[in-house]
């Protein structure tokens, strides 16, 4: 099943809003990335200072969590948000068969309305295999209006801009051959809603929700990446929800009448059995998955042949990668729809390439 071409790195690049979350999902990935690797050689190693930060990031959301004692606190969700271009640096180790880099790209919302950082993300597409779109979940659920979204999600998680930048600034060429995975964030509310019956006597579906809420939320961007058929026999597409810290629920906003700005209130809920209070992020592990399994099919698929791009023409490491048994194993720990009806929110819309 094996080809020529070879990835040489694994690269993903993050976008989103301001204060999305996209730190806390990492530090929480890595917090779970072991267990999914359970059942084969490989693991993942942070590289340099990456580990150093994503620890500090926990150590923050601990601490928050901690104020959740209180039984309604009013905060932002992410205090520090991205204000240059960061990397997080990762090993896709395997004892056996050798080494990957894997390299997470988080950029400022703002670059994607900048004519001076264009060509700059122009270029982190260009060598990246997966993107991924972070999505602040309350913001796009909260407040519903009759467009399917909430009333925040334009200001707050920027799809307009997301949307003109594929449609402007790249073609068709530009991002043909990659996955593109939607991440709406801290979807706790909307899970432990859909889960505990007691919350929700009616028996609504909050997650499935939350998926048609995605694909009302950036009906445009889904109908450019499914426009034309280059896109439509080369994108992969899927919406992965997670639970970022697990153990607290946002409540509602409230507009802080000094500054103005929209600040979202969270409480821990009681009804939680203990083992799930807390820092808790539940399917933080899911779109790494999903990234490790389309490289890995990538690799291993013979119709592969034709791509030309310098990502994956490099000739080295296509031993791990080619792994099969360690794909079958990474693909079944996948979160899939079985059915027409998203599973938890999950859905892939569009899969090309079989994963």
């Amino acid at each position: 099943m094996s080809n020529n071409n070879s990835i040489s790195a694994i690269n993903v690049l993050m976008l989103g809003g301001k204060r999305c979350g996209k730190t806390t999902v990492l530090s929480s990935m890595c917090s779970q990335i072991d267990m999914a690797l359970a059942g084969t050689d490989l693991r993942l190693f942070p590289k340099n200072n990456t580990g150093e930060r994503l620890n500090q990031a926990a150590d923050v959301i601990r601490n928050k969590l901690e104020e959740f004692n209180t039984p309604l606190i009013r905060t932002t969700v992410d205090e520090n948000p991205t204000g240059a271009h960061q990397i997080y640096e990762f090993l896709f180790s395997s004892r056996s068969l050798g080494n990957v880099d894997l390299n997470i790209h988080d950029i400022p919302g703002e670059w994607l309305t900048s004519n001076l950082h264009e060509q700059e993300v122009k270029s982190l597409i260009a060598i990246s295999q997966v993107i991924i779109i972070a999505i602040d979940t309350p913001y796009l659920f909260y407040k519903m209006t009759t467009d399917g979204y909430g009333q925040y999600h334009e200001e707050y998680n920027k799809p307009i801009e997301i949307t003109n930048f594929f449609r402007n600034s790249l073609s068709p060429e530009d991002i043909k051959d990659r996955m593109i995975l939607f991440v709406p964030l801290k979807c706790e509310r909307y899970y432990h809603l859909s889960h505990i019956s007691k919350l929700n006597p009616s028996g609504r579906n909050y997650m499935q929700e939350v998926f048609d809420a995605v694909c009302a939320g950036y009906k445009d961007l889904l109908n450019y990446l499914l426009s034309t058929p280059q896109l439509l026999n080369s994108l992969t597409i899927a919406v992965t929800p997670i639970l970022s810290a697990g153990g607290i629920d946002f409540v509602k906003f409230e507009v802080d009448e000094e500054t103005g700005k929209v600040v979202s209130l969270y409480q821990k809920p009681e009804f939680l059995p203990d083992s799930e209070k807390g820092f808790t992020p539940v399917f933080c592990e899911q779109p790494i998955l999903y990234t490790l399994v389309y490289v890995m099919k990538l690799e291993t698929d013979e119709s592969n042949g034709r791509f030309s791009n310098s990502i994956f023409a490099a000739k080295k490491n296509s031993a791990l990668l080619n792994n099969i048994n360690a794909y079958n194993t990474l693909r079944k720990k996948m979160k899939v729809s079985t059915g027409a009806v998203a599973q938890d929110g999950y859905y892939i819309i569009q899969n090309p390439k079989n994963i």
